[in-house]
């Protein structure tokens, strides 16, 4: 089972007072209601005995808003389009839930959704699997995936592991990101992050 130990959720950068899940075996008597995904304890829930326990496992990075980047298309540069660019905003949540959204250029294909679970892992790892009403695990445009974990890479930015395989190209960074320019004309796009949105201290 999983304890989220800390009550205070930020997303971004700010690490201070974030949650902290840890794995906790053998209970004999907790009074723990479980969250959305299995094991996972709603937030300032304490057990009451445990017998063992392990390290946590610090989740605090993982929890918020992010968006993809990659160089061929800067955030917040207008640039040639390379080709069908991606705009894709992911959203995990403290309780075990998280999500993706995924846009294109043609606006007649609307916006692409997927649902996922999570559990914490060493490294500090997020490993994923279909969430409600998922009926494979999924991530962009892939389906029927056998894994998909998230780690970071430094104090911003986390990249995603596809079926063991490291994204090399692109990370994910703190906040949402939406179009400015949607391919209109279309060789040209931009992408920066959506009003209101502060990317500091990342930038």
């Amino acid at each position: 089972m999983l304890l989220l130990t800390a009550g205070s959720v930020i997303s971004g950068c700010e690490c201070a007072d974030r949650p902290v899940l840890a794995e906790v075996r053998d209970t004999s008597s907790t009074g723990l209601e479980t969250g959305a995904s299995d094991g996972v304890t709603a937030i300032g829930v304490e057990a009451s005995t445990t017998s063992t326990s392990e390290e946590p496992v610090d989740v605090s990075r993982f929890i918020g808003v992010f968006h993809n980047e990659n160089g061929f298309v800067p955030l917040g540069e207008e640039v040639d389009n390379p080709g069908d660019p991606l705009l894709v905003n992911i959203e995990i949540s403290a309780d075990g839930t998280a999500s993706m959204t995924m846009e294109t250029c043609n606006e007649l294909l609307g916006t692409f959704e997927v649902e996922w679970r999570w559990e914490a892992q060493p490294g500090p790892w997020l490993e994923f699997s279909p969430g409600p009403g998922e009926e494979s695990l999924r991530f962009k445009a892939w389906d029927d995936l056998e894994s998909l974990r998230l780690t970071t890479v430094d104090d911003c930015d986390l990249k995603f592991e596809v079926d063991g395989h490291l994204s090399t190209y692109e990370t994910f960074r703190p906040g949402r990101a939406c179009w400015v320019n949607r391919c209109e004309p279309v060789w040209t796009v931009e992408i920066d992050y959506c009003e209101g949105e502060d990317p500091t201290p990342c930038d």
